[in-house]
């Protein structure tokens, strides 16, 4: 089943390098981009529409990042307030004195 999901990645990983090579080859026609503050030289199509989508991807996984990092101090923050609450009910329930 390992093999499976490793030829798969494998093959959806081919399939996009492709696929970017195949977009960035249809669309050369060179186009400037204003950003309101500033110009950027005229570049091909592609080249802005990939450089978009890669930065839509690292914004994204630093988002998706930072969510999962706060998750785990969520969670790190409840067993600590669970095994202090297990600790005092223990304490109250009086087994230690038979």
């Amino acid at each position: 089943m390992r093999w499976l999901r490793q030829g798969l990645t494998l093959l959806l990983a081919v399939g996009a390098v492709a696929a970017g090579g195949l977009f960035s080859l249809q669309n050369t026609e060179e186009i400037p981009l204003d950003l309101i503050a500033v110009q950027l030289p005229a570049q091909p199509v592609a080249i802005w529409v990939l450089a978009a989508l890669a930065a839509g991807v690292v914004i994204g996984l630093g988002a998706g990042t930072l969510l999962a990092i706060r998750r785990s101090a969520t969670i790190r923050r409840l067993r600590k307030q669970r095994d202090r609450l297990m600790a005092a009910a223990e304490k109250g329930t009086g087994l230690d004195s038979q």
